[in-house]
This record gives structure tokens, sequence and C-alpha cells, in this order.
């Protein structure tokens, strides 16, 4: 059973309808705000899912769009309940940036995600200690423990995507330095790597490894992941990381389409799944080695 759509793509489905209902009628933003008594801007952020939508505003849009009592009113309604319930993100609102809680929002709502990592590992498929160094190391020295601390837990409750049920289909390729650059301690990155080695048999998990000798491959100088969905949003979007734990969303067609373009350079790169678990389990003796 796939996970039920959270607030964002619940929204942005929402947002569609009722600009298809106001199209329908030949009727302008201004139109439908004169009616409503509010300005043009509010009902182009609700179309475009920006908004978050107030049942009673809903309403009253589906009384000017002339929608009667019957499913089609119902389930527009419901949307409009269902784009402001919290979820489960939402108690890491003091640690977390409006960008990163948007962005694990639109994680946990993705049919798919293709991602690339030049760096680290892959926040989906961190361990605890390994997440909690890069945290560490990206906000500095002087950052509330507590705050990392959370923004650990945020981490390991986002792979709750990754179970089966959940419905995600995932996969990621990881530069080869990474199975080289010890995080934290040799033991932190052998535990990291037996954990990646691990996740990889999932059927649904795709795990590989762009080697050295693939060289510089277009696309390859920075993380970023296309995130399609079964509905709500048409092309998907592709999310670029940006120092030090946020990052900036892209949903341009031409920019997409670019990253696409890359992706797929770098997966034709990489090695494949079953190609890249000797170099993971090479690396994993290499550490155990070091530890000793």
């Amino acid at each position: 059973m796939s996970q039920s759509p959270g607030p964002v793509v619940t929204r942005r489905r929402l947002g569609g309808e009722l600009k298809r209902l106001r199209e329908g009628l030949g009727l302008k933003l201004e139109d439908v705000a004169r009616s409503l008594e509010c300005s043009p801007s509010k009902i182009s952020r609700l179309e475009n899912g920006k908004g978050v939508p107030r049942w009673r505003d809903v309403r009253d849009m589906l009384e000017v769009y002339r929608v009667p009592e019957g499913d089609e009113r119902a389930r527009l309604l419901d949307w409009a309940q269902s784009g402001r319930a919290p979820m489960w993100w939402s108690k890491y609102a003091d640690v977390m940036p409006p960008v990163m809680a948007t962005y694990v929002e639109l994680e946990w709502d993705a049919a798919r995600i293709q991602a690339y990592e030049p760096f680290v590992v892959h926040g989906l498929l961190q361990t605890p200690d390994y997440a909690r160094v890069v945290l560490r190391s990206a906000l500095g020295p002087d950052a509330p423990e507590r705050a990392i601390e959370k923004l650990v837990e945020v981490r390991m409750r986002r792979q709750d995507a990754l179970k089966q049920e959940h419905g995600l289909s995932f996969s990621c390729v990881l530069d080869e330095s990474i199975l080289n650059r010890v995080v934290g301690s040799p033991d932190i990155l052998r535990a990291q790597l037996e954990h990646l080695l691990a996740t990889a048999e999932e059927e649904h998990v795709d795990v590989r490894v762009l080697p050295f000798s693939a060289g510089l491959v277009p696309g390859s100088r920075g993380a970023f992941a296309k995130l399609d969905y079964s509905e709500g949003i048409e092309h998907g979007l592709v999310y670029v990381e940006r120092p030090p734990i946020a990052g900036e969303f892209l949903a341009d067609p031409a920019e997409i389409a670019d990253h696409e373009v890359w992706l797929g350079s770098l997966y034709a790169a990489a090695l494949s799944e079953p190609e890249s678990i000797p170099l993971l389990k090479r690396a994993v003796r290499r550490m155990a080695a070091s530890d000793g």
C-alpha cells in the first residue's frame, strides 16, 4: 500500500482543480477575488499550491464556480482539510530552515527520487552517527547539540519513506570518493558502508557508484535530486543542494530537462548496482583494517 499524499501534493492537487474550474467558466483571478473580497494574489497562491487552504475559502470558491453538492465538491473540500493537516515534521520546525522543511514534505510525497551525491552519502541512506558528523560539520562548532540531535532525528524519520509499504522508488549515484572519505572515524564510515550494502538489497532501492575512472561527467560537480510524483506535480521537481543544509527548488521545464540529461549521463557512467557492491565491500574491509 502506498503512502497517502501529504499536504504539499494535496495542496497542489487542489490548486490545479480550482484553476481548472475557474478557467472552465472563463473567469479571471480578479473576477474571483472580487466575489470573495480578497486579493487576486491569494487566489493565485491557492491555485499554485503555495497557500495553505482554508476550508471556508475553498467552500466559497466552489460556490462561485457553481460546483453542486456531490462527490466532486466533497472531494475538494476534503483536500482543503487535508492540505492543512500537520505531519510528523511539524514538531521540528524550530530547527529546520523553511526550504529544508519544504524539501522534507516533497520528499515524503514523491513516488520516485533519482539523486546524485558527490561528497557525502545521501540523507535517506545515512546512519545516525554518520548523519551527526555531517550535520555538525555543516552547522559549525557553535551549533547547539540539541539542534543537531533533532536534525538527526529528522534524517532518521525521513528514512521511513524507504519502507516498502511507503511506495517510494529510490536510486542514488554516489561518487567513489565518498567510499574513501573518513567521516568522523573509520569505524563510523565502515558502519555507514555496511548500511549501504544492506539497504541496496531492497528491491525498490538502487545504489550505484560513479568510479574515479569515469572522469568528469556532466552534472557531477554538485549534489541534486529529481523528484517525481504519481499526481499533483506534473513534471516533477529538481532539488539542488546549497550549503549548509538548505537548497533550491527548480520547477522550470527547461532546467528540469537539463538535470534529466545530467542524470542520464551520471547513471550511464556509474557502475551498475551489482558492479558497485564489490567496491563497497572492499571499502568496508579497508575501513575495518584502518580501525584495527
